[in-house]
């Protein structure tokens, strides 16, 4: 089946005009045609199908040449965007697995709406045996030179893709491209949103590795932009199997406030800071080797956030005996810092987390960022490195 949106070349002030058409791509001879339908009828002997306004349908009639081809002509206004899709949807439709070429050279008065045509096309049908063609002038009424959509359709569409995982961090494997594994880009998404660490370590790497062989590959010269942009997201993940639990929650807090995720980031940070306090008081050996290894880690957090708000340790917990009030004492500056971003994140996060309609957060993303930048400050000055007894 071929489909060809009908224009008004081939024929001016009643005398016959051609121009050069190069046809390697469709692996026919270029030479001198009337216009693009007019090389598809001399070298194809398919069902025509061939798209026009009243006023184009009469005018190729008289110019073409249909002696012994199966032709239907389509009337349709060529300026209804929706009336030309339909018709196309509709007769690529009964196609079935028949190849269809579709050549859209006259179909539209830019190169950006014959694009943006042909991408929403593939989008809805998403076939491979359809070929959208499209001849491109190369000198003025006087040469042109067929191209395949196809790639520049996959490649606007990776672009897409890649563009909103830049902005959102999720990508949604919905097209093949030859040269780029794209299951990549969805598995680290995966693994990051679903908060899977095994999985993000290890799919890290296969992006990386995928980043590294696109960027070499000319094909994708025109994503390099894009490219480098991913690759500046995966930069905080370059030694992230080696960090402790708390400094890859940080990690992932900062990113996911970055990219306006904001209950995300929250719920990083405030787990953030109870590990790196857990963390502090097991280097201080507040914490029994058992405890460590054997007890869920959040019942450790809680014990220890409370202990920092002055109520007593557990004892299942602790290594050694100690003064409650004594210890508290010792430690008051340090705890009061750490006791007082605790409690503002918790308060955020519930009002957050439990949908809480009655309290307007109408600065959500201004008091999350005083706090990213405050819990940051005491983890990296390491506040509770030294606890004393």
């Amino acid at each position: 089946m071929i489909i060809s949106i009908l224009g008004m070349s081939g024929e001016f002030n009643g005398k016959e005009t051609s121009a050069y058409y190069d046809c390697k791509v469709l692996n026919q001879e270029s030479k001198a045609y009337r216009n693009s339908t007019d090389v598809l009828l001399q070298n194809y002997d398919d069902l025509f199908y061939l798209l026009g306004t009243q006023e184009a349908i009469a005018f190729q009639k008289r110019v073409l040449d249909l002696s012994e081809k199966r032709v239907e002509f389509i009337e349709v206004d060529i300026d209804d965007l929706d009336e030309v899709f339909e018709r196309v949807f509709e007769l690529i439709s009964t196609a079935k697995k028949e190849k269809v070429l579709l050549d859209i050279t006259h179909g539209f008065r830019d190169q950006s709406i014959s694009a943006i045509f042909s991408a929403t096309l593939h989008h809805f049908l998403n076939q491979s045996h359809i070929e959208v063609l499209f001849a491109k002038q190369v000198e003025v009424h006087k040469q042109y030179a067929y191209m395949l959509l196809n790639d520049y359709i996959n490649l606007t569409q990776l672009s897409l893709l890649l563009t909103g995982f830049i902005r959102t961090l999720n990508f949604v494997n919905s097209i093949e491209v030859e040269g780029l594994n794209t299951l990549a880009f969805e598995n680290f998404s995966k693994a990051l949103l679903s908060n899977d660490f095994r999985a993000l370590e290890i799919s890290y790497k296969n992006l990386e590795s995928t980043l590294h062989q696109a960027k070499k590959n000319k094909e994708f010269k025109h994503l390099q932009n894009l490219f480098s942009q991913i690759e500046e997201i995966l930069y905080e993940f370059k030694d992230f199997s080696h960090k402790k639990m708390y400094e890859k929650y940080m990690i992932l807090a900062k990113l996911m406030f970055k990219h306006n995720y904001y209950l995300l980031s929250l719920t990083y940070l405030f787990e953030a800071i109870r590990l790196y306090a857990s963390d502090a008081f097991y280097s201080n050996q507040l914490i029994t080797e058992n405890a460590w290894t054997h007890i869920d880690m959040y019942k450790i957090n809680s014990e220890v956030i409370a202990c920092i708000g002055q109520k007593e340790f557990g004892y299942r917990y602790r290594s050694t005996r100690y003064d409650r009030d004594d210890f508290y004492e010792k430690n008051r500056e340090k705890f009061e810092k750490v006791a007082t971003e605790y409690r503002k994140l918790r308060l955020l996060r519930n009002n957050l987390t439990h949908i809480n309609h009655k309290i307007s957060q109408p600065n959500i993303k201004g008091e999350l960022e005083v706090l990213l930048k405050n819990v940051n400050i005491l983890i990296e000055e390491d506040i509770l490195k030294v606890l004393s007894r």
